[in-house]
C-alpha cells in the first residue's frame, strides 16, 4: 500500500473516532473540549482527502485500491459526520436522508460496475459534491463547537444546506444519467 492509500485508511479510522465525538455531543451539554476535537478532527480528515490524491497524481502512483475507497472513505467521513450533526439538532432529516440516500445510490452502481471489472474513478461533479458536503460539515460543527442558536451561524448553515443539497441530488442524478447503460445491461429479465 503507498502514503495515499494510508491516508485513506487513515480517513476510515477518523470516522469512527468522530462518531464516538459526535454520540457524546448529541447529548447536551456539549463538553466544549468535545466538539472543537471533532472539528478539528474533520478538518484535518477532509485535508487528508486532497492530500491522497494530490501525492498519488504527483507521485503516479494512482491505484484502484484508492480509486475504490477514496470516495468510500468520503462517503463515511461525511455519513458519520451528518449524522452526528442531525443527533445534535443541527441539520434536518430530510436533507440527511437525501445524502446518504445518494451516497448508496453510487456504491450500488459501483458495485455492479464492480462485478463487470470496472473502476470507476470519482467525478468532477462527485468532488465538487463532496467539497461542499464537507464545508457544511465543518460549518455545523463550527457551530456546534460555538454556539448552536446562533441566528447568524443557523442562517450560513441553512443555505449551505440548500446549496449542498442541491449539488447532490445533481450529482446522484449525473451519475445515474452517465452509468445507466451499465445498470439496465446488468438487469436481468425473467
Amino acid at each position: 500500500m503507498t502514503l495515499p492509500d494510508w491516508l485513506t485508511m487513515a480517513r476510515v479510522v477518523t470516522a469512527f473516532i468522530l462518531l464516538i465525538l459526535l454520540q457524546a455531543c448529541a447529548h447536551p451539554p456539549v463538553p466544549l473540549w468535545t466538539a472543537w476535537l471533532a472539528l478539528t478532527l474533520f478538518v484535518a480528515a477532509a485535508l487528508t482527502d486532497w492530500l491522497d490524491g494530490h501525492l498519488a497524481r504527483r507521485w503516479k502512483i494512482e491505484s484502484d485500491f484508492g480509486r475504490l475507497f477514496d470516495p468510500l472513505a468520503d462517503k463515511l467521513l461525511v455519513a458519520v459526520a451528518f449524522i452526528g450533526l442531525l443527533g445534535a439538532g443541527l441539520l434536518p432529516v430530510w436533507f440527511v436522508s437525501l445524502v446518504v440516500a445518494r451516497e448508496f445510490l453510487i456504491t450500488g452502481i459501483r458495485l455492479v460496475a464492480g462485478q463487470k471489472g470496472i473502476v470507476l474513478a470519482a467525478e468532477k461533479v462527485g468532488k465538487h459534491k463532496t467539497v461542499t458536503q464537507m464545508v457544511t460539515a465543518i460549518l455545523a460543527l463550527l457551530l456546534l463547537a460555538i454556539d448552536p442558536s446562533l441566528p447568524a451561524g443557523r442562517t450560513l448553515l441553512d443555505v449551505a444546506v440548500i446549496v449542498t443539497a442541491l449539488i447532490t441530488a445533481v450529482s446522484g442524478l449525473y451519475y445515474l444519467a452517465k452509468n445507466y447503460p451499465l445498470i439496465v445491461s446488468h438487469v436481468r429479465r425473467p
